[in-house]
């Protein structure tokens, strides 16, 4: 039996059902393609999309209350400073979106895919993830704090000033990310990184444990 390493793609239908003109709190998306026309009031709860493509919206500052998104991708959407507290995502794909300062602290994430993104300042605070893929995404000044990742990879991401304190990633796939300035860097252990990250990697841990380098002092005469 084959291993899994990557996240399951979304389940997508072979036809879509056209969007509606709004969307509401307690809707219910079930096949339906949307773009860039629908309205979309600023708090939304009780949300449900299931196996719907989303292209071209505005969702930023919108706060989506008790989100639930399944089978679902979300392409050039634009969600900077959206609030999804507590959502649960499984198999979902963002493809070129901007996420900056978007907020999923406590969200659980399972078999999500996110590409090629705008993440900076994202909030992930105590989130929890599974089989989740970050590739080609700025997360630069992101908040990990206590964020549970299992079967995670940030790939070629921009982890600069990103906050990991109190973050579990051990077996976190860290290949061609940058590694700098990060608060907590103790929280990369357990994690997995190439040959060229061992110098910044090295940098961010010894200023953690407070290792100073400093001038060999004069010798001891006797």
């Amino acid at each position: 039996m084959r291993r899994k390493s990557l996240p399951d793609a979304p389940d997508l239908p072979p036809t879509w059902e056209p969007a509606p003109a709004e969307i509401g709190s307690g809707d219910v998306w079930d096949g339906v393609e949307a773009g860039a026309g629908v309205e979309v009031p600023e708090h939304v709860s009780d949300l449900r999309l299931q196996e719907c493509r989303w292209t071209g919206a505005d969702l930023s500052g919108r706060s989506f209350g008790a989100l639930r998104v399944r089978d679902t991708e979300f392409v050039q959407c634009d969600l900077s400073g959206a609030v999804l507290d507590d959502a649960v995502l499984t198999r979902v794909v963002f493809t070129d979106c901007r996420l900056t300062g978007t907020v999923l602290s406590g969200a659980e994430l399972t078999d999500v895919r996110i590409s090629g993104c705008t993440a900076d300042l994202a909030a992930f605070r105590m989130a929890r993830a599974s089989f989740l893929l970050v590739e080609d995404t700025s997360l630069r000044g992101a908040d990990l704090y206590s964020f549970r990742a299992a079967h995670t990879a940030l790939l070629g991401c921009d982890l600069t000033e990103a906050v990991l304190e109190d973050a579990q990633l051990a077996g976190t796939n860290l290949h061609g990310s940058t590694i700098a300035d990060v608060r907590g860097a103790l929280a990369l252990r357990g994690c997995r990184i190439s040959a060229d990250q061992l110098v910044p990697v090295g940098a961010a841990l010894l200023a953690a444990l407070d290792v100073q380098i400093t001038a060999a002092p004069p010798p001891v005469r006797g």
